[in-house]
């Protein structure tokens, strides 16, 4: 039997014997199967999860969740996959698919299970959008053939890095360079973290987000905040971190820059990033994959590279109706200056040709 699954796990198809699991919106009763499957899940991810964080995150921050259940031979309900359905402004026109599995089908194919938790997510009736994100591992090429057959294309690749408590030095200083400021993320600074994040971002990425600065200050966690260069006359902004939802999992904070190299990073992004190890759980680190010198300092700041993540949006096109878009008249309006009820027009001179 585990050889067949192992087969059919690579393929987008149900088993001919198996049944469809069952998708349902979380509530009270699926708590305890919440928790027991992430006691148990083959996946180590949960294993520094307080099961007091998971309930709280749902209940505080009123998420939307469905689970994927399945009944196993002694009818007893296990909780195989949950999708968690996020807003990413407030304007809810933009919502994040955060996928976790939790334990594998016995009755079902895997790759079947995640298509049927995305597809009545997209379709739910809270979380009506236009554009959607979601973040899939990028050596996963099951579920990556899946979200594209559905609609999203790669927007940007990340590293997941954690930091490696052992590697942290005892004399770590958290004390900036001089002329360096570390700001909070408020209502202050919530500006030029925006001009920073949408500055990383394509084109694309920025119309499928559609936020404002008010945005970021709703979605702020521990350790978000502005790295500053303070000069006499005017203040430089050299990195950020801003929150990324993450599920039920430990909190992920990503690593922002300008588009020109700073040098000063090299010496004040360190003892910027130190004072995560403060925080309980110290959050993950996203950082952009293609950039190897920030990735380098990550590195010597005591971080592990976990995992590369590509992040893929979905959005559909907006009517146009509604909108006043100048320079466009209605074809009746141009054709009617041509009067085609008037007689004709005499026809032209000849006279040059009868000259010659």
């Amino acid at each position: 039997m585990s050889d067949t699954l192992m087969i059919y796990s690579r393929r987008d198809v149900d088993q001919a014997s198996g049944s469809s699991p069952r998708v349902e919106t979380l509530n009270a009763s699926h708590l305890r199967l919440l928790l027991t499957s992430a006691q148990i899940s083959s996946s180590n991810q949960w294993a520094d999860q307080p099961q007091a964080m998971i309930l709280q995150a749902w209940l505080l921050h009123k998420l939307r969740v469905l689970v994927a259940l399945e009944q196993d031979d002694a009818r007893a309900e296990r909780l195989l996959s949950l999708v968690v359905l996020r807003s990413l402004n407030r304007l809810s026109s933009c919502w994040q698919l955060e996928l976790e599995e939790r334990q594998e089908p016995t009755g079902t194919s895997r790759i079947s299970v995640i298509r049927r938790l995305l597809h009545e997510a997209l379709s739910d009736g809270v979380a009506r959008s236009q554009s959607w994100l979601i973040r899939c591992d990028s050596n996963d090429q099951d579920q990556l053939d899946l979200v594209r057959e559905l609609g999203f294309q790669p927007l940007r690749r990340f590293g997941v890095w954690r930091r490696d408590p052992s590697a942290m030095s005892e004399t770590s200083s958290f004390e900036l360079p001089p002329h360096c400021r570390w700001s909070a993320l408020d209502k202050s600074t919530a500006r030029q973290l925006l001009a920073l994040e949408q500055a990383c971002c394509s084109t694309h990425h920025r119309q499928i987000l559609d936020r404002q600065w008010q945005d970021l200050v709703d979605q702020r966690a521990k350790g978000c905040g502005l790295l500053e260069r303070i000069d006499s006359d005017q203040n430089q902004v050299l990195a950020g971190l801003v929150a990324r939802p993450s599920g039920f999992a430990r909190p992920r904070l990503e690593l922002l820059r300008g588009l020109a190299w700073d040098d000063r990073l090299k010496d004040a992004l360190p003892p910027a990033l130190a004072r995560l190890s403060r925080l309980q759980p110290t959050p993950e680190l996203l950082v952009d994959d293609d950039d190897a010198r920030l990735q380098s300092i990550v590195q010597r700041c005591g971080f592990q590279s976990q995992q590369t993540q590509l992040v893929l949006g979905r959005s559909l096109w907006r009517k146009l109706g509604s909108r006043e878009l100048s320079g466009i008249r209605p074809l009746e309006s141009m054709l009617g200056r041509l009067q085609p009820q008037q007689p004709p027009l005499p026809t032209p001179s000849l006279g040059r040709e009868r000259s010659s």
